[in-house]
């Protein structure tokens, strides 16, 4: 099969990998929520959806490197919402009023568990930080993928580039959202692995990260609660480790094949946030051990279409763009069921695809009309080979030896 046919493939499998999740995560959000909200949520759920197939719909016909053109105005974009959260999150940690908070615009009452993370419109809400992280790997395959000499110095190959993605990171933090901070630099880091940067190139900005997020936890009750209370969680059932007690106790409750489908208990008022970060919890308990395998057997598929699709690309900015959506979205994947399972500390990270959360649904599928526009443009480029390789084998000149030379003489 040639390259045209093996993108064209890669895109239909794309496609009914991220449908098949995205009809699962609606289905099991209806369950999950039926009884306690109705259909809100499901409505709100397919709302975002929709919004996010129009917008990979848009994106599909725009040429990545056109957008690339402009990530540092992306970049800008993204940059001036988190500034604006990291300045009311650090006002409101100097002891600014709640009801002085609440005079700004778009934030509503104040905080949400500790941090400034949403700009509030109305009913709804926008995450910032989950666009950041596209606007950050359009920023960095935009640079490496029309830089690829630099790579090698520590200047062009992780000072500048750390130092554009690094600020956006560091207002991300500075909003309040650690695990934002450590999933989205993690991805940076990612994408510079993959770019070619040097390792021990690498080891610089891996130690700073290391030292700032030990520095945030320690001044942090609360977040150093999480590391010391995640590997037990029975023991603090009733404080710090209640949300993860009952998360492992509804996968638990699953066995192998689950309560079945409607049948959690947990759903009902007892696991907080059941919804969102912790709707596998939900998942386990009604379909059981073999549910749970089948959704990572899904996320395992969806994250090697992906990194099929990066090499598949057309060019090094294209095959960049992929590997790090390939590595968002698997990273994500993996601490959420880290998370729900309590093999990692509780933080807030959504299961792609199937969690509740407008930002995450739209970011994710923005990916997805990314990653078909670089199947698309790789298309065209192998039909162009082609067209120009059966153009020039039509058109050589016949090459006339010496006898047929006298004959036509």
């Amino acid at each position: 099969m040639n390259t045209s046919g093996r993108s064209t493939s890669a895109l239909i499998v794309l496609l009914a990998l991220v449908s098949a999740l995205s009809i699962f995560g609606l289905v099991m959000l209806y369950s999950t929520t039926a009884a306690t909200f109705g259909e809100q949520k499901l409505k709100a759920q397919c709302v975002w959806i929709l919004a996010g197939i129009c917008c990979a719909f848009v994106i599909h016909k725009i040429d990545y490197r056109t957008v690339g053109a402009y990530s540092h105005l992306i970049l800008l974009a993204v940059g001036l919402p988190l500034l604006y959260l990291a300045a009311i999150h650090i006002m409101w940690r100097m002891g600014v009023s709640k009801s002085l908070i609440a005079e700004f615009p778009l934030v509503g009452d104040g905080a949400t568990k500790g941090a400034f993370r949403w700009l509030k419109f109305g009913n709804r809400t926008i995450q910032p930080s989950e666009f950041a992280k596209i606007a950050i790997l359009i920023f960095l395959a935009r640079y490496y993928g029309t830089c690829p000499p630099y790579n090698n110095t520590f200047k062009r190959g992780v000072l500048i580039p750390m130092a554009s993605a690094g600020a956006v990171v560091g207002l991300i933090l500075l909003g309040g959202s650690l695990s934002a901070t450590v999933i989205t630099g993690s991805i940076v880091v990612a994408v510079c692995f993959v770019a070619g940067v040097r390792l021990r190139y690498l080891l610089v900005p891996l130690a700073l990260g290391c030292v700032v997020v030990a520095t945030v936890v320690k001044y942090n009750p609360e977040r150093a609660s999480r590391l010391t209370t995640f590997r037990n969680p029975e023991k603090t059932k009733e404080s710090s480790g209640y949300q993860l007690y009952l998360s492992q106790l509804a996968l638990g409750s699953g066995h192998w094949h689950g309560m079945g489908f409607n049948q959690s208990r947990m759903k009902e008022n007892y696991l907080p946030e059941a919804h969102t970060d912790f709707i596998m919890a939900i998942v386990g308990e009604e379909l059981g051990f073999v549910g749970i395998m089948a959704v990572l057997t899904g996320y395992l598929f969806l994250v090697g279409v992906i990194f099929l699709v990066a090499g598949l690309a057309a060019d090094r900015e294209g095959m960049i763009l992929a590997y790090g959506i390939g590595c968002s979205i698997g990273l994500h994947s993996l601490i959420n069921i880290g998370v729900v399972s309590g093999f990692l500390p509780t933080t807030g990270v959504t299961a792609p695809l199937i969690s509740y959360g407008g930002s995450n649904m739209l970011m994710t599928w923005i990916c997805i009309g990314f990653l078909a526009n670089i199947l698309r443009i790789s298309q065209m480029a192998t039909e162009d080979a082609e067209r120009d390789q059966h153009w020039s084998t039509s058109h050589q000149p016949a090459l006339v030896g010496v006898d047929g030379l006298a004959m036509l003489r």
